[in-house]
């Protein structure tokens, strides 16, 4: 789904806008020179369905050469694998993501328990896929005419980053399940979620500058985007907790 020129949707779930499989969290693709980058990879549950919105969009697949994680959970990174794998591209995260993801560690990323849940079914199949470039924190890398920094966010999960991605067009927080339309977060019952890391994220993002807010679930913004993290930052401020989407 082209939202602007240099700018798609190309996966999205029951959490969002019904693009591709009801187990995909948002994905976004930012155009930069030598190829697209791609933020994040759903669920894996339908490979085929990002290759079906990308030949409507006109988008060449070869042309998808970077895959940024920003945490484990399955919804993020259950189809990095197969991109990985069909689309020889570069994966990419932090190091405690990066750990999880290329071990295949379900109970690190909190997929065994969402399984006895019945969050996911039990016929899920999580595929462990190798990371390639590791990141350190507040690292900026720059691909052509786009930088990326990479944030820490941990609270929602331990291993949570978002990336600031500064194109010519926009500064745009790639913000995965840290910050939500509206000024939420998303609180879990998982070992590694942490509503005091949360508040600590919440104060972060608001002392940063974007246009734009790419959530992980759920609308996103294009313009005047830095309202949503002042939303949640009022809550922290009154020493509440900021609403989940969960």
């Amino acid at each position: 789904m082209r939202i602007e020129e240099g700018l798609h949707l190309v996966m999205s779930g029951g959490g969002g806008f019904d693009l591709t499989d009801a187990f995909d969290c948002n994905v976004f693709l930012v155009a930069a020179d030598g190829g697209w980058l791609m933020f994040d990879a759903g669920a894996g549950r339908d490979p085929q369905g990002v290759f079906d919105v990308l030949a409507e969009d006109g988008i060449d697949p070869s042309s998808v050469r970077h895959l940024l994680l920003t945490h484990g959970h399955a919804d993020h990174s259950g189809g990095a694998a197969a991109l990985r794998e069909r689309l020889g591209l570069t994966v990419h995260a932090g190091a405690a993501t990066a750990a999880m993801v290329s071990q295949g560690d379900e109970e690190g990323i909190s997929l065994g328990k969402a399984k006895r849940g019945g969050v996911y079914p039990p016929d899920y199949v999580y595929h462990a896929c190798p990371v390639d470039s590791v990141w350190q924190p507040d690292e900026v890398r720059r691909f052509g005419d786009v930088a990326v920094q990479m944030i820490l966010t941990p609270g929602h999960s331990h291993d949570h980053v978002s990336y600031l991605v500064t194109t010519p067009r926009r500064k745009m927080l790639v913000a995965g399940d840290a910050l939500f339309h509206g000024g939420k977060v998303a609180i879990q019952d998982i070992r590694d979620c942490d509503v005091g890391a949360i508040c600590e994220t919440v104060r972060k993002l608001a002392t940063i500058e974007f246009d734009t807010l790419l959530p992980g679930h759920h609308a996103f913004t294009l313009k005047h985007a830095r309202r949503h993290a002042d939303l949640a930052l009022q809550c922290v401020d009154r020493m509440q907790i900021p609403p989940s989407i969960i």
